[in-house]
């Protein structure tokens, strides 16, 4: 009885109450511990075991001694998981930054990946690690990948550089695909529609075929196709009617405060303005001629077509875009990939080839319009969209040795080479309006009161100060346009071996030796680079660097129940370039110093360079965890928890100058701790409770002494919420021959600290969901709802750092709406 209650209070008052759930788990416990196995039907197998490949062969969550989280291709099913995004929403400890589809970054342990060109979290598709580094806008986001017949996901806390690199220094997440299968002919299929309040309707399809080929080879083919309503508004404003900014002067040169754009006059009103269609395909061909050895092919093709930003305007904050003319903000994201893995099962140790190739193309736009009115304070808004084209190709190479058999000493060693090429090609170009220069800059005799600005009332000549026929002259508008080709290579040895002293008493040691080399080119020109006109900047940047990683891990374990375990171990990623920063006094840009007779807010002077970061070092943390995992009640029910202490040492952080332009620099050292918990229980044979929880807190300890650098002691590391949690309750029963399933669960992000132009703290969210189905034999049909209370959360603010940073206006990414639709899924 008192478990059924505790559910029961689960679910009634689930939303207010995370404190009443935990003291709810915490009964269980106790009653689980002290239940009798005979009250136990005997038809009870407990709560699910997944197998994991987390050290690189076969185990379990339970028997693997580190902080780590698996999801079947049934638990992603039932909690209606089917994209990364919705991955990351069911795992406590994870937070991320996104601006909409293909456009978000992973991070964890407070190990934020704001800054550097590498990702502070590694990704893998099987085999094969996709995150990249690129000087490009999309360097550190991840392929928003679909998980429909995905086999599990593996999410592994804390530094994972021994066995998956450089860049792993967060955690990791392995996305696992189901294999093909011999001598069996099978299917599956998926529909789902949906409603999407302030939207519209959105539809998805997906399809598994496995075919047999021969005795020795089989082909599994699986392809999802989706259509996403969008929910922001898109307005434009009537013609010469969109209010300009005010308040000049308090923030650099710029205006702070941005016209009543909600009250103006509107011409267009472009609802769904974010509309996502989404395709994915993949084929994977196993060859096995005999027991021993195993080949399989993999190919990959996805395309993201997103009509804009999942993000809105601030101010006003009414989860709308406002704009003086109708520009759309396309965004196209295209990924192929081919890889091969070649598996031979020797009498002492397996050997395993991992090759692959990548290819992903983004296109990404953004309305500028208002950004360079307000920056070089033009006296109309000039249509202008900022256009950036990446192109990113990775090959990758991976030869390991993995030892056989259960013996005491158990070993794993390999070699690792990836070589990545990224482009980053922008195109930002306004039409002249104006053919006659009336204001130049200081020094040439403008204003210097107004920080190089034109004086009020005056026209402004787009392009050069320069007469025609200078070699200054831009006559074309450029404003800035770039091509920055770029390269990373990486190779390393690896190596782990464990042995275990005593039965239960077992000692991993790993070490990871890996060196880098990046170089980068860059041809830039325009009002907002170094040369401040149409004559071409040329610079080339590069830098290598070698790291060691270590890893000790001791774990002890008295019972197959009961696991205790501590970690000691490093993690790093490489470092990177900058592209050119205008250091002189060129146009508006004053990154070189403040203009002179500036007046800033509070009397606070602006953050400004006086020489060109070209290529910032490495970042490297060292990690201790201390951690357990517990099974009870004929293992009905489970305590994972660990805490962490993370020493971050260099942090690669992204620094937005006072003047709007962006770069990357080393700032200090932070520290990052807390505890992590997941807990289950199987209430009873039909109700089961899970409950995660995780407070991370991740602060600046040493900072660096940078003249002009906007960072202090004690401050928050960006994008990392104190707190996160996710209760879900799940039912499970037969009705004759129907089986019945009902979940609930509710996901909780803390308050973020953030930044774009200004600092600012995002406010904390809860997320619930539910699904409920209906199934007898291979047919399933459900109704699901997401974020049924319709919260409009603000999950990352610029987090692209897209165009042109100023301080008017913030892009503020939001999540989708309440969404209501109902699935049928069938497997034949």
């Amino acid at each position: 009885m008192k478990q059924v209650l505790c559910a029961a209070d689960a679910l009634v008052g689930f939303r207010a109450s995370m404190v009443s759930a935990l003291l709810c788990a915490a009964t269980l416990s106790g009653s689980a511990l002290a239940a009798p196995a005979g009250n136990v039907p005997a038809e009870n197998t407990g709560l699910e075991e997944i197998i994991v490949t987390a050290e690189k062969r076969e185990s379990t969550v339970q028997a693997t001694p580190i902080a780590m989280t698996a999801l079947s291709a049934g638990d992603l099913a039932d909690q209606n998981i089917t994209s990364i995004q919705d991955l990351v929403g069911a795992i406590p400890g994870i937070s991320l930054r996104t601006a909409g589809p293909g456009q978000t970054e992973y991070e964890m342990r407070g190990l934020a990946s704001s800054g550097g060109s590498v990702a502070t979290v590694g990704f893998y598709l099987d085999e094969t690690p996709l995150s990249a580094s690129a000087v490009a806008l999309n360097g550190r986001t991840v392929i928003d990948a679909d998980l429909f017949d995905l086999n599990r996901t593996e999410i592994l806390r804390g530094p994972q550089g021994t066995l998956y690199g450089a860049g792993s220094m967060g955690g990791t997440i392995k996305l696992v695909t189901n294999p093909p299968k011999l001598h069996t002919l099978e299917g599956a299929a998926e529909v789902d529609a949906s409603q999407t309040t302030g939207g519209s309707t959105n539809g998805r399809g997906s399809l598994m075929l496995n075919f047999p080929i021969g005795d020795i080879a089989a082909l599994r083919f699986v392809t999802t196709d989706k259509y996403i309503s969008g929910f922001i508004h898109r307005y434009v404003i009537a013609p010469g009617q969109f209010p300009f900014p005010t308040n000049f002067g308090n923030c650099f040169s710029y205006y702070c405060t941005r016209g009543d754009v909600q009250d103006a006059p509107i011409a267009q009103d472009h609802a769904n303005s974010n509309i996502e269609r989404f395709i994915s395909s993949r084929a994977s061909l196993l060859v096995q001629p005999s027991d021993a050895l195993s080949i399989t092919g993999n190919f990959m093709y996805q395309r993201i077509d997103a009509d804009g930003y999942n993000n809105y305007q601030a101010p006003p904050n009414n989860e709308a875009i406002y704009q003086p003319y109708d520009i759309k903000e396309p965004y196209y994201d295209s990924f192929h990939m081919w890889s091969l893995k070649v598996s031979y099962d020797m009498s002492f140790a397996n050997l395993t080839s991992a090759s692959s190739y990548w290819k992903r193309d983004v296109y990404q736009s953004t309305d500028s319009t208002e950004a360079l009115q307000n920056i070089f304070n033009y006296t109309q808004f000039v249509p202008n969209l900022y256009e950036d084209n990446d192109t990113t190709t990775q090959i990758a190479q991976e030869l390991r040795l993995t030892s056989r058999g259960e013996g005491d000493f158990q070993w794993v060693g390999g070699l690792y080479y990836s070589n990545l090429h990224s482009g980053y090609i922008t195109k930002n170009q306004t039409p002249l309006f104006s053919t006659t220069p009336v204001c130049s800059l200081p020094g040439l005799g403008g204003d210097p009161n107004l920080g190089g600005h034109c004086a009020p009332g005056t026209t402004y000549t787009y392009g050069s100060f320069n007469p025609p026929g200078s070699p200054g002259y831009n006559p074309e508008g450029i404003m800035f346009n770039d091509n920055n080709p770029n390269v990373l290579k990486q190779r390393a040895i690896f190596g782990e071996a464990s042995y275990k002293v005593t039965p239960t008493l077992k000692v991993t040691a790993g070490m990871r030796f890996y060196k880098f080399d990046i170089s980068n080119n860059s041809n830039q020109r325009g009002q907002g680079t170094a040369s401040g006109n149409a004559i071409p900047t040329i610079a080339t940047a590069s830098g290598t660097n070698t790291s060691l990683l270590p890893k000790v891990n001791v774990s002890y374990e008295p019972s197959s129940d009961l696991t205790l375990y501590s970690t000691v171990s490093k993690g790093s990623r490489p470092g990177g370039v900058n592209l050119p920063i205008p250091l002189n006094p060129n146009g508006f840009y004053y990154c070189g110093g403040p203009a002179p007779g500036t007046i800033f807010a509070g009397g606070s002077g602006p953050s400004y360079l006086t020489s060109q970061p070209a290529y910032y070092a490495p970042d490297d943390i060292w990690s201790i965890e201390v951690g357990e995992k517990a099974r009870f009640d004929d293992r009905r029910f489970t305590v994972n928890a660990d805490v962490f202490y993370v020493k971050w040492h260099n942090i690669q952080q992204l620094i937005v100058l006072t003047c709007g332009y962006p770069y990357n620099t080393n700032v200090g050292d932070a520290k990052s701790y807390g505890p992590e918990i997941e807990m289950a229980a199987k209430v009873t044979d039909a109700i089961t409770v899970d409950l995660s929880a995780a407070y991370t807190q991740a602060y600046i300890s040493a900072p660096k002494d940078t003249p002009g650098l906007p960072i202090s002691s004690g401050e928050r590391v960006t994008s990392i919420p104190k707190y996160t949690g996710n209760l879900a309750v799940s039912y499970e029963s037969m009705l004759q021959d129907y089986k019945l399933t009902f979940r609930v669960a509710e996901s909780y992000v803390g308050p973020v600290f953030d930044t774009a132009y200004y600092a600012e703290t995002l406010g904390s969210y809860g997320l619930m969901d539910f699904r409920l189905g209906v199934g007898k034999q291979a047919w399933t049909a459900s109704l699901f709802g997401t974020n049924l209370t319709n919260k409009h959360a603000g999950l990352t603010i610029d987090n692209t750092v897209f165009a042109w940073q100023q301080p008017t206006i913030t892009r503020v990414s939001t999540n989708q709406p309440r969404t209501i639709g109902l699935a049928f899924e069938t497997k034949f």
